[in-house]
């Protein structure tokens, strides 16, 4: 073997180990005003709603220098439009171990103008260098400096997501043409540092069997038929009742 292709081979080698670590994501996300319900209930679970990322559609941004603006003077540095105050709560620990599945996000959008339509995106980082993307909300409004505004994002991590001390950012984004108006991390709250998680399967919660498949096949008597045995059976039974009688 020619040495000089050791390097080749030792990265090729890293990189499928990288892939093969590397596991798909699953989440269930439901969202809306927070005042649409009561103050400590969660959302209603029959909303959320399933998203599967596969491993190599997994999309990551590197960590910069979120820092540079604080809730008061937001308004100066992006624009007109700005994310006030926000804050995670998180929920279901199945096995105890301090570690949750299902987490709350809360923000305060506020804008110098009447009314302003946008949107979230969430993102998550465990790493402290990159922040993959875990949800985005649709369209919704923010009305001035309104406290009757604030919105929420509800995520249940259903799979992919080891045991870890997770960081997670808010992107403030504008709904006409996507443009970046403000973003609220762990350096703009606490809140938002070193979230507990894990995913539901890491919680000790066994996914759900699938449903069984009907192929349609008449030699496994699918639409409720009944075997000849069971038939002489219930034949067997009805004339004993007969007899008894």
């Amino acid at each position: 073997m020619n040495i000089a292709t050791l390097p080749v081979l030792v990265i090729a080698t890293l990189s499928t180990a990288a892939a093969f670590a590397a596991k798909d994501r699953v989440t269930r996300t439901t969202e809306g005003f927070v005042a649409e319900h009561a103050a400590d209930e969660l959302r209603d679970p029959t909303t959320l709603r399933e998203r599967r990322t596969p491993a190599a559609k997994i999309a990551t941004k590197p960590r910069g220098d979120e820092g540079r603006v604080q809730p008061q003077a937001a308004a100066v540095s992006f624009g007109d439009s700005w994310i006030f105050e926000a804050f995670a709560e998180t929920f279901y620990d199945h096995d105890g171990d301090g570690y949750f599945h299902y987490v709350r996000v809360r923000f305060d959008a506020d804008t110098v103008h009447t009314m302003r339509d946008v949107y979230a995106e969430i993102y998550l980082s465990a790493d402290g260098e990159a922040w993959e993307f875990l949800t985005d909300t649709k369209d919704f409004t923010i009305w001035g400096t309104s406290p009757d505004d604030d919105y929420e994002v509800e995520t249940e991590l259903v799979s992919g997501y080891s045991t870890g001390k997770y960081d997670l950012l808010i992107e403030l984004h504008d709904a006409a043409d996507g443009t970046l108006v403000d973003e609220f991390g762990p350096r703009e709250s606490a809140e938002l540092a070193l979230l507990p998680l894990e995913d539901s399967t890491r919680d000790g919660i066994v996914p759900a069997p699938p449903p069984p498949i009907d192929d349609g096949n008449d030699d496994h008597g699918g639409g409720g038929a009944v075997s000849w045995l069971a038939l002489l059976g219930l034949a067997g039974a009805a004339l004993a009742r007969r007899r008894a009688a």
